[in-house]
């Protein structure tokens, strides 16, 4: 039945059918026929266009699918936490190792573990590869470095961020000091406020000491090791600046529990420190001129 009605309906047959239909006078079912003619014609032409539409819509919709499922894979970081009481190693893809000290972390894409975002406190020693400088971004500094070992302290609580270059070389760049090179043996420290550079020599041992779970002081002012307490332990010590002249020297272990080493310091300088409220203290003793 559908090839006849095809037949019918053909082109030529069509055309046939039309021209003879002027030399015939109209008549009423003449002109019904042609209605459901034109009716049926109308409503073949609407159901292929109404289908190629469809299939239009459904290919979009696909591809753009496709396009938002590629976008979350592909922008889905590694984010990589130390929330335990001792450093924590990272192999990277390249072979390049970072360790994390406590309450840090890093972020990068899986795609290009060379460039990564550091919030805290890490130790590199990068593979080298002239062809991919590896790259750390801090809140406000840029490293790049090919091949090199370094140390970066980047705490948010803390007013500045230090780099110690252990070997290598070492460029580092921020926007209102432009770029620095750093060679073995030499440390930048910029200021989060004031935006000032300075670069200075550090002693390796007690820059790095964190990698044995150690705070190491000699001579060092009590906030700085106030700071390594308030990040650490999530505290904050609200007049630690206040004994910034108070000089300490030994060192500590930093897997010691809080109350712990607050006890040794207490005990060490005849201070007391007071509890405001949850992760909240202030220093009580005599201030050091």
């Amino acid at each position: 039945m559908k090839n006849k009605t095809e037949k019918f309906f053909s082109e030529g047959n069509f055309d046939k059918l039309i021209n003879n239909a002027w030399d015939k006078p109209v008549n009423p079912n003449s002109i019904k026929l042609w209605q459901r003619i034109d009716k049926s014609t109308t409503n073949s032409n609407y159901t292929i266009w109404k289908s190629i539409a469809a299939i239009f819509v459904i290919a979009f919709l696909t591809a753009i699918s496709l396009t938002l499922f590629n976008i979350n894979t592909t922008s889905k970081l590694v984010v990589v936490n130390n929330d335990g009481m001792t450093p924590k190693e990272i192999l990277l893809e390249d072979g390049s190792k970072v360790f994390l000290n406590r309450n840090s972390g890093v972020t990068y894409s899986p795609e290009n573990s060379r460039m990564l975002n550091l919030t805290g406190e890490a130790y590199f020693e990068i593979k080298k590869d002239k062809n991919h400088p590896f790259t750390v971004n801090t809140r406000e500094l840029t490293l790049s470095v090919l091949g090199t070992s370094f140390n970066v302290n980047a705490y948010k609580n803390t007013n500045e961020t230090i780099i110690s270059l252990v070997s290598g070389k070492l460029k580092v760049s921020s926007v209102q000091n432009g770029e620095k090179i750093l060679s073995p043996g030499e440390e930048l420290i910029y200021n989060n406020r004031s935006k000032k550079v300075s670069v200075n020599s550090f002693n390796v041992n007690t820059v790095l000491a964190w990698r044995s779970s150690l705070i190491k002081c000699e001579n060092t002012g009590l906030d700085f090791l106030l700071d390594r307490l308030e990040n650490y332990y999530a505290i904050e010590i609200n007049n630690k600046t206040d004994y910034a002249n108070c000089k300490i020297s030994g060192e500590f272990r930093s897997d010691l529990s809080l109350d712990e080493i607050m006890e040794i310091i207490s005990f060490s300088h005849n201070i007391e420190f007071l509890s405001l409220k949850e992760n909240e203290y202030k220093i009580k003793g005599e201030i050091c001129e």
